[in-house]
């Protein structure tokens, strides 16, 4: 009765590891879900409100998540510029918008502190999961270079992950409080115009350069 008993418990055991070791051999990322069901791209992208014509820069761009998309918004008569400080990833965003022929998208390598654009020449910035990146000395130098290259009345979409334990993508102590993410725009000279409060993970907040 002793050998069942513990091989009974055994079982319970094994039973009740068994979520815990899928979700560690999955990665925290798999576990919570695709991108497409926790990012919302389409509804992210139909809030942003963009129209033929405009120029926006996608300011940390990665390997283009959403750069064909806001290429897409802005039409053959408006242009993107695909940033970032990665080469490797500039290269993969050159390689898809060949492969796509998508000729509106401009590759920019940018430095850490400089996106190495022209001043007033965005309608809109685009900066997605990149402060949290940042070094803090950093963010002030960058977000005051973006504000920048906003024209008059331009906005910068701003997403990051928000402080919180539910977040599974990088250490709590690394993410920024939302507090402080609206302080470096409002010394930087921004308004906040919005903010969006339906993505599971991120701020969502856009901010105007005044006219």
């Amino acid at each position: 009765m002793r050998i069942r008993a513990q091989s009974a418990g055994r079982r319970r055991l094994r039973a009740a590891l068994l979520p815990a070791c899928l979700l560690w051999a999955v990665g925290p990322a798999a576990a919570q879900g695709s991108r497409e069901q926790w990012q919302q791209p389409d509804r992210v992208m139909a809030d942003l409100g963009l129209w033929a014509g405009q120029y926006v820069a996608d300011v940390g761009c990665g390997k283009g998540y959403f750069t064909f998309r806001l290429a897409r918004a802005v039409g053959d008569s408006g242009k993107v510029f695909a940033v970032d400080v990665d080469a490797e990833a500039l290269e993969a965003v050159r390689l898809q918008a060949e492969a796509k022929a998508v000729a509106k998208v401009e590759i920019v390598q940018s430095e850490a502190t400089d996106t190495r654009l022209e001043s007033a020449s965005a309608d809109a910035v685009f900066l997605c999961d990149v402060l949290h990146e940042v070094p803090a000395e950093n963010r002030a130098p960058l977000v005051q270079d973006i504000v920048r290259v906003l024209k008059p009345g331009g906005f910068l979409f701003l997403l990051d992950y928000r402080q919180s334990h539910d977040v599974p993508f990088d250490p709590y102590e690394k993410l920024i409080p939302r507090e402080d993410l609206v302080k470096l725009c409002e010394d930087a000279g921004l308004s906040l115009d919005a903010e969006f409060h339906y993505l599971r993970y991120q701020v969502f907040l856009r901010w105007r350069k005044p006219s």
